[in-house]
């Protein structure tokens, strides 16, 4: 197979500052609030996590400093009282990365991609984003029914959202190509020493023709040739078996990390006895709980 070309990514990544990220989050649609020296992201109606879920935080300063109303969960440093986990997806090891350390189907897939003739570049022009991934984001949103933010389902309201986004030179939006039609697009930024893959958009072309793996490849190869990018955080564990697969047979790593949840404990005992499914998800999963990969 041959080896896909990295696309120019000069100039590179530049690193943010957490006040950044927040800045860009909150800017592109995210509830996000700061509360002592962390930045919170409400990830549900009253429950709080870190905007970096995958750090690990002081419990005894983080707790004092918790003056707002709602429920926090945050993971802990070593060592220090827990009653839960946070999972979140991640690629470590980056410069060991190789194609051909990959499990056959993930080097099919990008074989594929390759064959018919998919390419990636760097889009660098805000206008040109609009325009050309408006298509594909609607696409996207026919098929998953996506319900974040309906205003980018509306092509001023898309173009707005991109208006936004080229505000911050730090990100970086790579672009599949089937010839000069834009098949997947997916957003990245570098906070401190964290590559986060924010918002993966693919048509329905872009699944016949490989093109996310060939993305995700591309991700992984150029933040292999940036030493100070130390490691690429995706998501947090999710509900479709499907979705976490995919990147646990490329390669990602999911983290059981001890963590605090400030919640009233009459709250999460009727959450307890009213939906033992959500009672799951906030308690986390253990080490050994974790699905086998």
């Amino acid at each position: 197979m041959a080896t896909p070309e990295i696309p120019n990514l000069n100039p590179p990544w530049q690193s943010m500052t957490v006040d950044r990220y927040a800045a860009l989050e909150q800017l592109t649609g995210m509830n996000v609030v700061k509360v002592g020296d962390i930045w919170w992201h409400q990830v549900r109606p009253f429950l709080y996590r870190p905007l970096l879920p995958y750090k690990k935080y002081d419990s005894g300063k983080t707790m004092a400093g918790l003056n707002r109303v709602g429920a926090f969960q945050f993971g802990v440093e070593d060592g220090q009282p827990h009653n839960s986990y946070l999972n979140p997806i991640m690629f470590e090891e980056l410069d060991k990365y190789e194609i051909k350390a990959l499990p056959y189907s993930a080097q099919k897939h990008i074989k594929k991609a390759l064959k018919n003739g998919v390419t990636v570049s760097r889009i660098v022009d805000e206008k040109e984003f609009a325009e050309i991934a408006y298509p594909c984001y609607m696409c996207f949103y026919q098929r998953t029914k996506y319900s974040y933010d309906k205003r980018r389902t509306q092509k001023d309201g898309f173009a707005r959202w991109a208006h936004t986004l080229f505000q911050f030179p730090e990100t970086v939006i790579l672009g599949a190509f089937a010839g000069r039609e834009l098949v997947s697009y997916e957003i990245s930024c570098v906070v401190e020493d964290t590559l986060c893959l924010k918002t993966l958009v693919n048509s329905d072309r872009a699944l016949k023709l490989g093109a996310a793996d060939l993305l995700l490849h591309t991700y992984r190869s150029g933040s292999r040739e940036q030493p100070a990018i130390r490691q690429i955080y995706d998501s947090m564990l999710g509900q479709n078996p499907g979705i976490n697969d995919y990147y646990f047979v490329r390669g990602a790593r999911v983290l059981s990390l001890p963590a605090a949840l400030r919640m009233h404990p009459a709250v999460l005992w009727l959450i307890k006895g009213a939906n033992k499914g959500i009672y799951r998800r906030l308690l986390g999963l253990r080490h050994d709980q974790l699905p086998a990969i």
